[in-house]
């Protein structure tokens, strides 16, 4: 009965919790090796972490999306619909049900849904192809929308990173009292960026990095720059995907929506010369 055309994977609490682990795992893993790997990453700062979780995340979802929109969810509304009506016309109702199940495809499971109750009232019909529209309609849209959260995100992480980029360039070149143990102590943060100055403590790296102010500021600057620039890269590309995916996800529901009203009204319109048994 419609039961057979329900289609809800369930997910364990433990089957999440692993794939948070391992992508949590992973994403620690790729920057740990970028940052040993890549100068342009590794000069970004610790901005280019977030950011890199963004891009993975933008990933898996543009990954799996594409999968299922392009490759899942087949693009033969034509043949099916006609092979649907050509059981229908005969009036051979069990055909058209047999042509649904045969099919994995949310347009074949609504209509087998619809189909499955035709010896009911019009309003029954259309409460059980609604009740597995509620399920099968979402699949479609799932997770599409997050890419252009993702966008938003990975260039406002690009922009934080900037900020502090700057905020700790200009923090450093405002060093001056060496004799302030105050000073002496936030000098320490800034050894290495000035390779003369990693070996020195105290008032001899306050004085080191006094004398390599545009360093420090260059340093700064090649930070914020490359934060922005990763955070941008992401965000056009997570962006870019959200509107090629969002534009399939559109066509596929107006189609299987128009679908379904054809299919069911020719149904519906016939069934007293089907054999409903």
């Amino acid at each position: 009965m419609m039961e057979e055309y329900r289609q809800q994977p369930v997910q364990s609490t433990g089957m999440k919790v692993g794939l948070v682990v391992g992508f949590i795992v992973g994403w620690l893993g790729i920057c740990l090796l970028l940052t040993k790997t890549s100068a342009f990453f590794r000069e970004g700062g610790w901005g280019m972490w977030p950011i890199m979780g963004a891009f993975l995340v933008f990933l898996v979802i543009t990954i799996e999306r594409v999968r299922y929109l392009f490759f899942y969810v087949k693009d033969d509304r034509a043949e099916f619909v006609a092979e649907v009506q050509k059981h229908l016309m005969r009036g051979d109702v069990n055909g058209a049900v047999t042509t649904c199940r045969n099919s994995e495809q949310p347009l074949a499971t609504i209509v087998g849904a619809g189909l499955q109750n035709l010896h009911k009232t019009d309003e029954e019909i259309q409460e059980a192809v609604d009740e597995v529209s509620l399920s099968e309609l979402p699949r479609i849209e799932v997770r599409t929308g997050y890419l252009a959260m993702i966008g938003n995100i990975a260039t406002l992480l690009g922009l934080l990173g900037t900020i502090v980029g700057l905020i700790t360039s200009f923090a450093g070149v405002s060093l001056e009292n060496a004799n302030d143990p105050h000073v002496q102590q936030r000098a320490m943060s800034y050894r290495d960026l000035v390779p003369d100055c990693r070996t020195l403590e105290g008032k001899g790296l306050v004085n080191c990095i006094k004398q390599n102010k545009a360093t420090i500021l260059a340093r700064g600057i090649s930070e914020a720059m490359h934060c922005t620039a990763f955070g941008l890269l992401v965000g056009i590309m997570a962006l870019l995907a959200f509107s090629v995916l969002n534009g399939r996800t559109q066509n596929l529901l107006d189609s299987l929506n128009d679908s379904v009203v054809n299919v069911m009204n020719l149904a519906v319109l016939h069934r007293k010369a089907m054999n409903l048994g």
